[in-house]
């Protein structure tokens, strides 16, 4: 990716992304991936060990998690004004003695040792922005200690098609393009973007050597509206409003749940996320 097109994508994204639980959509969306986290990252974790956050932008999972957990984090990203935003954050929240802050490129983690961390995760697609995500998998899988989890998640391929063709409306020759790169670009301001189907997301883990477990799609049958893509998060789309109703959304929730992780559903997900054990 273009470094200045890097620099200016989340000099303004950081500005505003930790507002964006204000709409009821990405609510649900957080709450489908702290409950997958919750089943696949070890209840017991010490305050001697290691969770890395690969792309962990502005810090908020770490807010969310050290409530849950009693472990250090290190939060691992390439955008200075992310971890600006992180540090405040960090700062905020009383978290300064649990959370390192790395600026790094996931292509190269030199300055993780070998076998350091007992576990990874890296939500809301980080891996979708790398240039060669072979290379970024390998260096996951090497600060990894022997049996520790990496749980990690990038845009969904088939859901980014339908979206394109339901909501876009596109010509065939980015149709066609999309089909044959694997990759998406929602908008001028947006970089382009790997996208993964279940199967190749797991075939990026095993082939570097991590054992799957799971697969997940997030959301697979809630679909966002424009409006919360909004960047001031002031509008509401169809779906956040109706999210709004504690009862619907705990329905929708369970339901999403039940089957977000059935082969055959998974690859619905906006998002796919994956498990695996080194």
């Amino acid at each position: 990716m273009d470094p200045k097109e890097f620099k200016d994508f989340f000099s303004n994204y950081s500005k505003n992304v930790d507002n964006a639980d204000q709409q009821a959509f990405w609510r649900l969306s957080d709450a489908l991936i702290t409950a997958i986290i919750k089943k696949h990252l070890s209840p017991s974790l010490t305050s001697d060990q290691v969770v890395l956050d690969a792309g962990g932008g502005t810090g908020r999972w770490e807010t969310a998690l050290s409530k849950e957990y009693g472990n250090k984090f290190i939060i691992y990203d390439l955008s200075e004004d992310m971890l600006a935003k992180a540090h405040e954050n960090i700062e905020r929240a009383g978290l300064s003695a649990r959370v390192n802050l790395v600026r790094g490129s996931l292509e190269d983690m030199s300055q993780i040792a070998d076998a350091s961390v007992d576990a990874v995760i890296s939500i809301y697609n980080p891996i979708s922005f790398v240039g060669d995500i072979d290379k970024a998998l390998k260096e996951m899988f090497r600060i990894i200690k022997k049996g520790g989890v990496i749980i990690i998640m990038g845009q969904g391929r088939y859901n980014a098609i339908a979206s394109k063709v339901n909501n876009y409306t596109i010509f065939q020759e980015e149709l066609l393009a999309m089909e044959k790169t694997s990759t998406v670009q929602w908008n001028t301001y947006v970089p382009t973007l790997k996208v993964f189907s279940k199967e190749s997301l797991e075939e990026y883990l095993t082939t570097i050597g991590f054992t799957v477990t799971k697969t997940y799609g997030v959301p697979v049958f809630a679909q966002p509206g424009p409006e919360d893509f909004d960047p001031n998060n002031s509008l509401r789309s169809r779906i956040s409003t109706a999210l709004e109703d504690e009862k619907y959304f705990k329905a929708l929730f369970e339901i999403e749940m039940k089957y977000n992780s059935l082969p055959e559903v998974a690859n619905r997900g906006m998002n796919i996320l994956s498990i695996g054990i080194k």
